[in-house]
């Protein structure tokens, strides 16, 4: 007969007193690159019960052993999200910050490195996308940067936080740090089709980036740039400029802004855009290039009272 008591919570913060206190650890983990490598103390039973990945590491064909102690080294892993790493071993706790989006990916990250269950780390995904906005509100950029660089990892998040990026566009392409993107993440954010930004400003920061990668072509009014300067800048946005919805801007922009750069265009589409700001009524040849679905009532997260006089929504 067995009975279940109350007492499991007893033991899983004595579990966690054990990991804090560093008692008889049998486990020294190395973290981090020189010359900021730090110590992080363990005990290899509950590593070796609780991760597949730490059976294997601490086995005797693969630990290094010293003084009775097995010697582990992670450089790639920070001594707080390892920390965090292990306290959710040793009691199951789940101890992220709100206010750190960036740690809270590192957490996941690490998490699957060290072969955590996927049920964990698809908690922590539905953990981040319910609080979307406490998470990923301090640095949008660089979070979607990571997110995109695992996101077979994300693939949850993934499309979740490119929706909250396409409901900030113009604050996401008003920031300094979009001149440093590189150009598979403009491209992941323009092929958005609820964008939530004027298309002709999506034109101008797409202009503004291919000469910071051609400093030599800030040099000179466009008025007087060689036909040379046209190709350069048109070989730097040459997966960019189909992105953009040619179709979906006023006339006058059109006029100002995009006929002084036409010739980095393809020709037929140049002369499809002119007809169609010229002639009342003309059908445009080029479909893809339609109109984004900026849809006021489409699911959107809620936006920082901060933000709101920086962003702009149709």
């Amino acid at each position: 007969m067995i009975i279940k008591s109350a007492f499991g919570p007893q033991v899983l913060e004595d579990l966690k007193t054990s990991f804090l206190q560093k008692k008889n650890c049998d486990v020294i983990i190395y973290v981090g690159e020189e010359p900021n490598v730090e110590v992080v103390y363990a005990h290899s039973f509950i590593l070796r019960m609780r991760s597949s990945y730490f059976d294997s590491a601490l086995s005797p064909t693969w630990a290094e052993m010293k003084d009775g102690k097995f010697i582990f080294k992670k450089p790639n892993i920070s001594k707080l999200v390892l920390q965090k790493i292990l306290l959710y071993l040793y009691c199951g706790e789940i101890d992220i910050n709100p206010n750190d989006g960036t740690l809270a990916l590192d957490y996941l990250i690490a998490a699957d490195e060290l072969n955590l269950d996927m049920s964990f780390i698809e908690y922590v995904q539905e953990l981040l996308i319910k609080h979307i906005m406490e998470f990923f509100s301090s640095d949008p950029l660089e979070i979607l940067r990571t997110i995109l660089k695992y996101d077979h990892l994300f693939y949850k998040l993934k499309d979740h936080y490119l929706n909250y990026i396409c409901d900030r566009a113009k604050y996401i392409f008003s920031s300094e740090k979009f001149l440093l993107l590189e150009e598979e993440m403009i491209c992941t954010i323009l092929d958005q089709e609820n964008l939530n930004i004027e298309e002709i400003f999506i034109w101008d920061k797409m202009i503004e980036w291919g000469i910071a990668r051609n400093p030599s072509l800030a040099e000179k009014e466009i008025a007087k740039w060689m036909e040379d300067d046209f190709i350069i800048l048109q070989k730097s946005l040459k997966r960019l400029i189909p992105l953009v919805r040619y179709y979906d801007i006023f006339s006058k922009d059109y006029f100002d802004k995009i006929s002084p750069y036409e010739k980095i265009l393809p020709e037929e589409l140049n002369n499809d855009i002119f007809q169609y700001h010229v002639i009342k009524g003309y059908i445009p040849k080029f479909t893809k290039y339609k109109q984004r679905n900026r849809n006021k009532n489409r699911v959107r997260y809620d936006i920082p009272l901060d933000l709101k006089e920086d962003l702009f929504f149709l």
